[in-house]
């Protein structure tokens, strides 16, 4: 079995000075093809959300021919193939919203002068190298960019993943946020078999009555998602610094109550809330690899209630967006076949995850650090959290979960291997750890009577 995983990472471009007009020139026949998109998906006066038509393929067909003509052949093909699919995108998120209850408007496209813009390259369009990319214009030559790199590497995603040689670029975003351009490279990475979880050596893993737990905790900053097998995906603080300018942005154009303003505000509407809902998929991605990875039968994650009452900034959208991360990693597990689960929150977060202590006490947790005020044990708060939330579900089993040989047939998926119900561990380092990416699993927890 594999699976792939997905990273994106944000680059700063360094683009010559005599080239940065034909990226703007070019992204105007890209803004056109995404506008005759939207008109196309977009009847006058939709009634009902079904009204939105959100099929890239329906529209391709339609436009793509029609849009080659009117844009002189100029634009590369596949650029042009790519504007459609981010209209349909931007539509597809106003269906959703729509579905859900908020208010909706029509998504507009607006010119580089006016606002931030995004063009989707694929390799077709694009070339990525480890240093530089390489990007089709209508005028002239590809444009050459250098990556801005800080003097450091070591520990930044640039590192983790762009000099990887395990991960490769796949179809990014060439982003202008109104100031300077930024290559939004996303990396994928294809897992084989993973040496730390082989298959049991009783088949076991492969038995109905065989459990694997991945645990999961959601959080409103730091990093979005982290299992209990050290994931640590997403970055909520980017994300919530984005959702803040866009904030800070609509109050100024509202304030202005011009037809310009109101038009700039439904472009970026729309823009905004499809680069949401795609960074929602992007972390349900990696959820999904890591339970793979561990070959887990079950993910778990915490009920919304405590996440909802932790919330004091911006909760509806964090409401959003942790409904939709979970709503997406339960739709991607069905094509492994792995559950999806909830369980309740109670002291998920103070609770100390080694199987010989017992405290739960909330000074055991400050911000992103766990330190149990009893045994002394530390690791970063996101994980604790994490390992607990799975625990959480397998103390909740029948007592009946085990095998014809009478072992215990539950685990929980850890950075390095797995624990049992009981407290035993297998194949793991007894090292904690308090860093974002631990390369050693950090502690176990206590057994619990049945």
């Amino acid at each position: 079995m594999s699976v792939k995983a997905q990273r994106t990472v944000p680059i700063p471009l360094t683009v010559p000075d005599d080239r940065v007009a034909d990226l703007h020139a070019t992204y105007d026949p890209y803004q056109h093809c995404q506008n005759r998109t939207v008109d196309w998906c977009w009847p006058d006066q939709p009634k009902q959300p079904d009204d939105l038509t959100t099929s890239k393929g329906d529209a391709e067909d339609a436009l793509y021919h029609d849009l080659r003509e009117t844009t002189d052949y100029t634009l590369n093909a596949n650029l042009v193939q790519k504007a459609i699919k981010d209209a349909v995108g931007a539509v597809g998120s106003c269906k959703t919203s729509w579905k859900n209850g908020d208010r909706i408007s029509k998504p507009v496209f607006e010119d580089h002068d006016d606002a931030s813009y995004t063009m989707t390259y694929d390799k077709r369009a694009a070339t990525y190298h480890r240093y530089k990319a390489s990007f089709a214009v209508i005028n002239g030559a590809p444009v050459e960019c250098q990556y801005e790199l800080p003097e450091e590497l070591t520990g930044t995603p640039y590192e983790r993943y762009v000099l990887d040689a395990r991960w490769s670029f796949s179809t990014s975003k060439l982003v202008y946020d109104g100031e300077r351009f930024w290559l939004h490279a996303v990396m994928k990475r294809r897992y084989a078999e993973d040496p730390v979880y082989p298959p049991a050596s009783d088949g076991s893993d492969t038995q109905g009555d065989f459990t694997r737990v991945l645990g999961v905790d959601l959080n409103v900053d730091g990093y979005s998602a982290v299992t209990s097998a050290g994931g640590f995906h997403g970055n909520a603080d980017y994300l919530n610094h984005r959702r803040a300018e866009y904030e800070a942005l609509r109050g100024e154009l509202q304030q202005a109550g011009t037809r310009s303003a109101h038009r700039r505000l439904q472009s970026r509407q729309g823009m905004e809330w499809a680069w949401f809902d795609q960074y929602a998929h992007d972390v349900a991605n990696s959820i999904v690899a890591d339970a793979v990875r561990v070959r887990a039968t079950h993910v778990v994650f915490e009920t919304l209630t405590r996440i909802r009452t932790r919330i004091s900034n911006a909760a509806k959208f964090q409401q959003w967006l942790f409904r939709r991360i979970q709503e997406y990693v339960e739709y991607k597990l069905e094509e492994f076949g792995i559950s999806f689960e909830q369980v309740g929150s109670y002291h998920t977060s103070q609770a100390c995850s080694r199987t010989d202590c017992d405290c739960v006490d909330e000074d055991n947790r400050n911000d992103k650090h766990f330190e149990c005020v009893e045994c002394g044990y530390t690791l970063n708060a996101d994980l604790n959290a994490a390992k607990n939330i799975g625990l959480k579900f397998l103390d909740e089993l029948p007592t009946s979960h085990t095998c014809s040989s009478g072992k215990a047939t539950s685990q929980l998926a850890l950075v390095s291997g797995t624990l049992t119900p009981s407290g035993k561990v297998s194949r793991m380092d007894w090292e904690s750890t308090d860093k974002p990416h631990p390369q050693r699993a950090s502690g176990v927890r206590r057994a619990r009577a049945k």
